[in-house]
């Protein structure tokens, strides 16, 4: 029976993984799978590296918004676009029938 000894990283290591995971438009599994991590482990160092309470923390460049924040606001463009197609639907009905009335 092997027994299996733990992997220690270097701090140079953590970093770089963590600096890679937070400027890439990939997900925290791909980039773990890449180099070849478990993702709990490059979120857990992700989530110290961030942290306020370290003494120099990674400034998380991540988007602006969320996923929720993005879905909502195509949501509500999606309604105010249907909405805009409905009034010019009607628009376009009373114009016609305003022209059939003139002749």
């Amino acid at each position: 029976m092997k027994i299996k000894t733990r992997r220690s990283h270097s701090i140079e290591f953590k970093t770089k993984a963590v600096e890679q995971s937070l400027d890439s438009p990939d997900t925290v599994n791909v980039i773990a799978h890449r180099l070849g991590i478990n993702p709990v482990l490059l979120s857990k160092w992700r989530r110290q590296m961030t942290s306020k309470s370290t003494s120099n923390p990674i400034k998380n460049q991540g988007p602006d918004k969320s996923y929720k924040d993005l879905e909502r606001q195509v949501r509500k463009l999606e309604k105010q676009l249907e909405d805009a197609q409905l009034e010019n639907d009607v628009l376009k009905k009373a114009k016609a029938y305003l022209d059939s009335r003139k002749e």
